[in-house]
């Protein structure tokens, strides 16, 4: 059992909620690693602005996804993989591809 639980919809605060739905406005959905940093909007925040500023980079979508499987694989990280599997296929990967 993980020792900090992500947060729950009906007793998140208005900043939680703030940034949990504008995770599952993009993503539709929200991962739970995500809702585990809501615990501390500002660790949230601070996340989503790295990641956003990484996507600003040059390269495509397709292949920071590619890459972010080939170090979840390399790292055994199931969870990892398997929300990479879903975004990399958001990123127009084929089922062969995140194989």
């Amino acid at each position: 059992m993980p020792r900090l639980q992500p947060v729950q919809a009906d007793t998140a605060t208005p900043q939680a909620t703030k940034i949990l739905d504008g995770v599952r406005q993009k993503l539709g959905m929200v991962p739970n690693m995500i809702s585990t940093m809501a615990q501390s909007p500002a660790v949230a925040n601070g996340y989503l602005s790295f990641s956003g500023a990484l996507a600003a980079g040059d390269l495509s979508p397709s292949l920071r996804e590619q890459i972010a499987l080939a170090v979840g694989q390399s790292n055994e990280c199931n969870y990892c993989v398997s929300a990479h599997s879903l975004l990399g296929q958001k990123a127009g990967l084929s089922a062969d591809d995140v194989l």
